[in-house]
């Protein structure tokens, strides 16, 4: 498929969309479709590997919130903090390291921040970074927990034959 027909495609799910009055829906697929100027010759797969590395790309301002870091205490605590997954007492282990690293400023607190989170790039205050970790392990391992409960119900539904 080409990027023209997927953008022809969603003109007519607009088109739709402002028939039927739904008017902030069509205007997001109008804003949606601003992203194809200029690309209609293209394959999807191929747009949509651009748009995905330029995605991937930092984004100017995480670099100005790394500015003057400290990258491999940065990529030390990221890494670490990754590796204890949902894992409380390890991941307590790294937090307070990296609440007591007097070494850790502003900067890369921001950085680790950004990096674990997958988030914002900077906080008003290195506390504000640092807290941010700790809210989305908590995110992380409450939706983990969430998902044994859904895989139980699920064996407790239908039976053991489906383990």
């Amino acid at each position: 498929m080409t990027v023209k027909r997927l953008r022809e495609a969603l003109e007519e799910v607009t088109a739709i969309l402002e028939t039927v009055g739904a008017k902030s829906q069509s205007k997001s697929f109008k804003a949606l479709l601003d992203i194809f100027d200029g690309h209609d010759g293209k394959s999807t797969a191929s747009f949509l590997a651009e748009l995905q590395q330029g995605l991937a790309q930092p984004k100017s301002s995480a670099s100005k919130a790394g500015a003057g870091a400290d990258k491999g205490k940065v990529d030390e605590y990221v890494r670490r903090l990754s590796e204890a997954g949902i894992d409380e007492v390890q991941f307590n282990v790294v937090f307070k390291d990296l609440q007591k690293d007097r070494a850790v400023r502003k900067g890369e607190a921001d950085l680790i921040a950004n990096m674990y989170t997958r988030g914002r790039s900077r906080w008003p205050k290195k506390g504000d970074a640092i807290d941010a970790v700790r809210r989305t392990f908590e995110e992380r391992l409450y939706q983990a927990a969430k998902m044994v409960q859904v895989d139980k119900a699920s064996l407790d539904f239908h039976g053991p034959e489906l383990a």
